[in-house]
């Protein structure tokens, strides 16, 4: 048989007769890591591709997807041939899709149950000066909610870096949070912090980390238990620390949880990407973020650059 024409192709072919290999393309062969002088033909199907999977996708006739060599193939068998296509790049483009859905949903989660328990609570007889305050609240959160939709499905623009008070993030914080504190049982231990300390961050993803920090503490730790906040200077930079009463973790599990897809406890629901989201922003300001064991529970936080006088 010429393979003169099916050398030419992207997709690997792969002629078979007997189960033994009568005719291999050069795309195959790359996609096989063989190299172009190996002697294949009149081979078992086995010793040419060494894989028992595509193998056993030729015998059974069902299409196959499988990593060789870090590309992720599709395997086609038809009687007397099988087709080898590189997915990798779709398979790329898929799992890209899915992160951005996940970390939408992640993200837009706070400001949506903001907005939904200030309306809940607007059915109730309120006085004028309260009425007021939720439907702010409400506002500040619809306006965010907009501003999070335009970052991540829009340009996913970079941070809008510029000189912020920490003091009414971490205020604010606190406040979207009283629910599920409440529900947990939970403490907030908050250390005075300096009201003139000045930093230099995105102010929707700073309140954003300051958020996933405290909701992971309340969530995954221990409920009826103390959560504390406190924030260290140390030029150039200010560390911001909750520390939960948790069992103590492994560093090797701390680490994993920045992972996207990682949960605290299997029995926890969410996407698993609050501290993936902290790390990421936590760097686009050329800050860090880290988790570890204190002797009763745990540390995470983030660092940000002090604002410049």
């Amino acid at each position: 048989m010429n393979f003169m024409y099916f050398d030419e192709l992207k997709e690997g072919l792969i002629f078979v007769e007997g189960g033994y290999v009568q005719g291999i393309n050069k795309a195959a062969m790359n996609f096989l890591g063989l190299a172009e002088d190996s002697r294949v033909k009149h081979f078992p199907l086995i010793a040419v591709v060494r894989d028992h999977r595509i193998e056993a996708a030729y015998l059974k006739q069902e299409a196959l997807e499988v990593e060789r060599f870090g590309r992720m193939l599709k395997v086609r068998p038809f009687k007397n041939v099988i087709i080898l296509e590189d997915i990798s790049e779709a398979q790329q483009l898929k799992e890209n899709a899915r992160e951005l859905l996940a970390v939408l949903s992640h993200e837009l989660r706070t400001p949506v149950s903001t907005i939904r328990s200030t309306l809940e609570a607007l059915h109730y007889d309120l006085s004028e000066e309260k009425r007021e305050r939720l439907l702010n609240r409400a506002e500040a959160e619809a306006e965010r909610l907009s501003r999070l939709l335009e970052d991540l499905t829009v340009d996913v623009k970079p941070p809008v870096l510029r000189r912020l008070e920490l003091l009414p993030h971490i205020t604010r914080a606190l406040n979207l949070l009283q629910d599920t504190f409440s529900r947990h049982d939970i403490t907030i231990y908050q250390e005075p912090i300096d009201p003139t300390l000045t930093i230099w961050a995105d102010s929707d993803k700073l309140l954003q980390v300051i958020i996933n920090l405290l909701e992971n503490a309340a969530i995954h730790g221990p409920s009826h238990a103390t959560i504390r906040l406190n924030i260290e200077v140390k030029d150039p930079y200010a560390f911001i620390k909750v520390q939960d009463q948790g069992r103590p973790l492994d560093k090797t599990i701390i680490e994993k949880l920045f992972e996207p897809n990682s949960r605290g406890k299997a029995k926890a629901k969410g996407t698993g990407l609050g501290l993936y989201i902290v790390r990421n922003i936590a760097k686009s300001w050329q800050g860090k973020a880290w988790g570890k064991a204190l002797d009763q529970g745990n540390e995470f936080g983030f660092s940000v650059p002090l604002a410049k006088v």
